[in-house]
């Protein structure tokens, strides 16, 4: 397995998110996809007609399907992003969909071709989702596409708004709940799609407008069922999110605390796993552990008995919104994520895991039972 650099800067980090947008260009047009839905894929619904989400089913882009019918999942990728404000400079790069589309065309096929069925996009509201653009995705490649309802953590996202109605005395967790819940009950907009999954975000230190967030997210699950998963900013704030959460009195068997592979401390992955939380390991391929330390990681929780406590994912993003600063980025930057592209938990770190000691009925907890039961709300 490639050996990583080590990123211990902000601005380094940054350039490794821009450069990975090399990653959408690198694999060919993606070939005419069938008609109808494929198996375990969601039958698509009439707009016109759309009728209440099945108690125990998934909000897919196309309409519910069962847990059953989820089979692998990436828990945690991206297949447009930025941080807000790209839209203040969408004069001089303008939001292209037929590229975006293309670009996750491409990734769709990597993925299928890898055996993955089912890919969470995890962009939050206020860092440019676009459900229309995953249910045309869905319908060309027959992936089973789930979109999230959310906010990003504070400096990430777009605060402002918010905290505006808070200065003047209003309840906005309230309103957030009330956001999330229409969204995954009756849909997105106009567009009829609707959420599957909330998600969430913190700084390294939990602010109070990421608290208002989490509250409502908590609010949203109890009233809708639907699993939250989250962004951890920084190696640190799983813990804390884990407390909140439980504080707040959520199904904690329907949480996904996420990005643990950026900590290289066993223990804290093993903390947020006692305290009845899910955890992801969903940002592998990129620099902040080096992949190998990860794969170690994971087997020596396998054989610590958590193997049903552990889902995978890379976190790409396969469009980036706003102005590219690719060409900026030093070579050493595009050699250190090169394995960032979303196939490569099922090419490279699941053999990797085998040749760690972890059984294959160990991989099918983390790939598929895992994240079923994360939407059923079930504890092996």
């Amino acid at each position: 397995m490639r050996k990583f650099l080590n990123a211990n800067t902000a601005g380094f980090l940054a350039f490794l998110l821009i450069a990975a947008i090399t990653v959408a260009g690198c694999v060919p047009p993606v070939p005419a996809a069938s008609n109808g839905p494929g198996p375990g894929q969601a039958q698509e619904q009439d707009l016109a007609v759309i009728k209440p989400t099945p108690q125990g089913m998934v909000n897919t882009v196309l309409g519910p399907v069962s847990p059953d019918q989820l089979g692998q999942v990436l828990v945690h990728e991206h297949f447009v992003f930025s941080r807000a404000g790209w839209y203040a400079d969408a004069t001089v790069a303008p939001y292209d969909r037929g590229a975006a589309m293309q670009a996750g065309l491409n990734a769709c096929l990597l993925a299928r071709a890898a055996g993955i069925n089912t890919v969470i996009d995890a962009t939050p509201n206020d860092c440019g989702r676009d459900p229309e653009l995953y249910r045309g995705l869905s319908r060309k490649t027959l992936m089973n596409i789930i979109c999230s309802t959310g906010l990003y953590y504070e400096k990430g996202g777009a605060p402002g708004y918010w905290e505006a109605k808070a200065q003047l005395g209003q309840d906005i967790s309230k309103m957030m709940a009330e956001l999330f819940i229409k969204e995954i009950r009756e849909g997105i907009g106009t567009t009829g799609i609707r959420a599957g999954v909330i998600k969430v975000a913190s700084s390294e230190t939990i602010t109070p407008y990421e608290e208002a967030v989490f509250k409502a997210a908590v609010t949203a699950q109890k009233a809708t069922g639907a699993p939250i998963i989250t962004h951890t900013q920084g190696p640190g704030p799983g813990i804390a999110q884990a407390d909140l959460f439980i504080r707040e009195g959520a199904d904690l068997k329907k949480v996904m605390i996420g990005h643990v592979s950026n900590n290289a401390d066993i223990g804290y992955h093993q903390a947020i796993i006692e305290r009845g939380l899910n955890v992801g390991f969903d940002q592998l391929g990129l620099n902040y552990i080096p992949d190998e330390q990860n794969v170690r990681n994971i087997a020596d929780l396998c054989k610590r008995g958590y193997a049903d406590r552990i889902m995978l994912s890379q976190d790409t993003v396969n469009y980036w919104l706003g102005r590219s600063l690719v060409e900026d980025a030093p070579p050493q930057v595009t050699e250190a994520i090169s394995n960032w592209k979303i196939d490569h938990v099922a090419r490279n770190i699941l053999p990797a895991l085998k040749e760690a000691g972890v059984t294959d009925a160990q991989i099918g907890k983390m790939m598929i039972d895992n994240p079923r039961n994360l939407f059923m709300g079930i504890s092996q």
